[in-house]
């Protein structure tokens, strides 16, 4: 434990890091006050407060009064139109715009600014382990889930500590630096191969029919994903390592249909996690297969699972009107381990590759396949030496800049005691990597109160990477070179086309569009027949395409409204009712029909998925998530009391009649006057998706020749008012209107991106900083790229 009291000792001293503006209690602004009597107080003063607010005695934050979310709302309304009611006298535009400005400058006088200071999440924490270490041992597990603001796991508030969470840390560490010692010298490499008709299992389960499966010239077809497994165990690893697997495949019985094999590595029995390496399209003959090869670190005894996934959808053995079609599987070899170095890449990256260094045989180890095998350990002839030299090596890279030998010196002292009271020199060494490891200086980043250029250099890679600077940052950081916008500028664009880039496109995507839900709920099967695990891989696959595509080419964030393209494969283009595309297994740029609904982030599946429960659909949820994520203007939770409104996919009531109900709440209607529309407009989709003109009902309605698991409801009303009086007949009408609000989405966004880079709240004093990225980034367009170098040169990236 004595590690873990050397972080706490380290801890005492951070909230002196933390920047504390002074409060500034803010005198009654007489124009704003003006502004109220004349056009709010009427509906907002002492005999009327609806939406529950007061304006004749709102007061403005101060250290007391924590209430800038009330003012925010005010803003919203007024530069939206929203307030005052169309009935009611109406400012000039530039008395709304003065209006704005002047509460804009009073919150943010009276709120201090929010803190960066933020320990690593834990996927950053598992990326920079892996970067500091060299290894690639799962580490995210380990942690427990972090908490969320204002939607990303990247804000301080989110990211607290615990004694509990430090002992986790420390298992973790121990787990990593176990992972940088390979304990035994590894085989020769060889090939494994496994026929898959001449082993037992197959053969057995072919003669008793187990999940239908067949054999075909020499090859064992499945048809389904579940029951029995191909079994492959001739090409199992007999020990773990990097190998390289080659699968023969090819598709049974096509007819129209294509047929594709998922493939995941892993145990073949039990809870382990199975690694997805991808899905590939089943193409050639039993005679001349298709090969695929893949390279993927395996354990001792894993397996390659290969999973059919047919489209348009199963045949089942019962159909006789046309041939099951089904996957054969000809053959799989594993060929390794190919990673032969002994001592590990990853020891002589951690100790040194020295000759004072060397792996020592130390006590016997049983292993089936091989005799006289001994496990080793690392060794130093010199070993208090090699300790210091290690650690002084290993701490400036650990905590991403150049490191003092006052500071460096207890956590080599720690190890160095360890060492003379009598425990081997790899106790020792992890002893003090597990110290640093757990330390603030590690785990903390924005810590500094001074932000020179390495912190420069450890927020854009935390950032765009989500991982510790590489090289080329931490040289431009020692040269000095970071604080110079252009540079930063540059080193956005090259870290953009590196390959770490997809750090970015799929934790802020997963984030932003809350993509990390998308199987949290499954479909209902009478409701949705057509749903099935390819169609979720294609679903998360043509988002992350698309917002790389924005990204890399600097294309207009406006795009994530409309774009009379996308990224489709074949099991989306056939979901989408597209021409055909050539593969599962590719994703290709799509130019959209004039006529297609289809356009923007809004009708991607994948949204549309996350913001339905799995089998209905609702306004409120979705008007909720547009809000948020779209328009920056996130709804506050519903009063107290209130019953959530439940879709009848029983077809007896419609939404709209619910909602119109719902809505004569007095305490509802406020917040539902600007959540509706954009949840209405979206009524067009399903739960999966699909363009609708009707709910699919499985009680009442009218039967649907060709389906008999659900029948047609009533039909889709998606036209609705805006809460600032514009009005809409379809989704596309509504997509207009939101194209029109350009300024406004691409503020929204450009929010988004300041809280996962920077880990701090945003509220109406941030406004500044918000709007002048977005006026930079509107010089070109609204660029993603663009905006996310106005980003890096924000006032709120670069503060303490």
């Amino acid at each position: 434990m004595k590690n873990l009291h050397l972080f706490a000792s380290g801890l005492l001293g951070l909230s002196a890091l933390a920047f504390h503006a002074n409060f500034a209690v803010a005198a009654d602004n007489a124009q704003v006050r003006a502004m109220f009597k004349t056009h709010c107080v009427e509906c907002h003063g002492a005999d009327t407060q609806e939406a529950s607010l007061r304006f004749d005695t709102l007061e403005f934050p101060s250290a007391g009064l924590d209430n800038a979310h009330v003012w925010s709302r005010v803003v919203h309304a007024v530069e939206r139109g929203e307030m005052p009611p169309d009935y009611q006298e109406q400012p000039t535009d530039e008395e709304r715009s003065q209006l704005i400005r002047q509460i804009v400058e009073t919150v943010s006088h009276a709120v201090e600014r929010p803190i960066s200071l933020r320990r690593l999440n834990r996927q950053e924490y598992e990326n920079t382990v892996h970067d500091l270490l060299g290894i690639d041992v799962p580490l995210v597990d380990l942690l427990p889930e972090d908490g969320k603001v204002q939607g990303f796991d990247k804000g301080i508030d989110g990211l607290s500590f615990s004694s509990v969470l430090l002992e986790e840390y420390l298992n973790a560490a121990n787990v990593a630096f176990d992972a940088t010692i390979r304990r035994i010298e590894p085989l020769s490499p060889e090939t494994r191969r496994a026929e898959l008709m001449q082993i037992k299992e197959n053969i057995d389960s072919v003669k008793k029919k187990k999940g239908g499966v067949i054999e075909v010239d020499g090859s064992l077809v499945k048809f389904t994903p579940g029951w029995p497994p191909a079994r492959i165990d001739d090409a199992h690893p007999i020990e773990d390592g990097v190998y390289r697997c080659r699968v023969a495949i090819w598709p049974h019985e096509p007819s129209d249909r294509t047929i594709s094999v998922a493939l995941y590595v892993g145990a073949l029995f039990g809870p382990d996690t199975q690694d997805f390496m991808g899905i590939f399209d089943a193409t050639g003959t039993p005679q001349d297969p298709r090969i695929v090869e893949f390279t993927c670190r395996m354990k001792a005894g894993d397996t390659i699972h290969l999973v059919p996934r047919v489209w348009p959808e199963h045949v089942t053995w019962r159909d006789k009107h046309e041939k099951r079609p089904g996957v054969g599987i000809a053959w799989v070899e594993t060929y390794g381990p190919i990673d032969q170095a002994f001592p590990s890449e990853a020891t002589k990256k951690l100790f040194g590759d020295v000759k004072s260094i060397s792996m020592k045989e130390q006590w016997p180890v049983w292993m089936r396949h091989r005799k006289n095998v001994k496990s080793h350990i690392v060794e130093s002839s010199q070993p208090s030496e090699d300790l210091q030299r290690m650690l002084r090596d290993f701490i400036p890279r650990a905590f991403r800049r150049p490191v003092s030998p006052e500071e460096m010196q207890p956590f080599i002292d720690l190890a160095v005691d360890r060492l003379e009271s009598g425990r081997t020199f790899e106790q020792a060494a992890r002893t003090g990597v597990t110290a640093v490891l757990c330390s603030p200086q590690f785990l903390l980043i924005n810590r500094e109160p001074v932000v020179d250029d390495y912190a420069i250099a450890s927020r854009m890679s935390y950032f765009l990477w989500s991982t510790m600077p590489d090289e080329e940052l931490l040289k431009l950081a020692a040269e000095g070179k970071l604080s110079e916008p252009e540079v930063r500028r540059d080193q956005v664009s090259r870290m953009i086309v590196d390959p770490k880039i997809e750090n970015l496109v799929n934790d802020f995507t997963a984030q932003w569009l809350d993509l990390r839900d998308i199987e949290f709920t499954t479909p209902d099967k009478k409701l949705y027949p057509e749903y099935d695990p390819l169609l979720v891989d294609g679903m998360l696959g043509e988002t992350r395409e698309f917002f790389e595509h924005v990204l890399k080419e600097d294309l207009s964030v406006m795009n994530f409204v409309d774009s009379d393209w996308t990224f489709l494969n074949r099991r989306m283009a056939g979901h989408y009712g597209l021409p055909e595309v050539d593969s599962h297994e590719h994703f290709q740029k799509v130019t959209l029909p004039q006529d297609s609904i289809r356009g923007g982030v809004l009708t991607h599946a994948s949204v549309l998925k996350v913001t339905a429960n799995g089998t209905t659909t609702s306004p409120v949820i979705r008007g909720v998530w547009v809000l948020d994520k779209m328009l920056g203007r996130p709804s506050p939770p519903p009063p107290p009391g209130v019953p959530a409104v439940e879709p009848d996919i029983r077809g007896a009531t419609t939404i709209r009649e619910q909602l119109d109900k719902h809505r004569n709440t007095a305490a509802c209607a406020s917040c539902h006057k600007r959540i509706d529309p954009p949840g209405f407009a979206l009524e067009e989709f399903d739960a999966i998706g699909g363009h609708r003109d009707f709910y699919r009902s499985i009680g009442e309605g009218e039967k649907i020749p060709g389906r008999k698991s659900y029948r047609k409801g009533p039909d889709v009303e998606s036209a609705f008012q805006m809460a600032d009086g514009r009005e809409f007949d379809s989704f596309v009408q509504f997509r207009q209107q939101m194209v029109d609000d350009e300024p406004l989405v691409a503020r929204a966004i450009a929010e988004k991106l300041l809280v996962y880079a920077t880990g701090r709240r945003m509220g109406l004093a941030q406004r500044d900083a918000v709007d002048n990225i977005e006026a930079a980034s509107g010089k070109n367009d609204h660029g993603l790229k663009t905006m996310i170098q106005a980003v890096v040169e924000s006032d709120l990236f670069l503060a303490p």
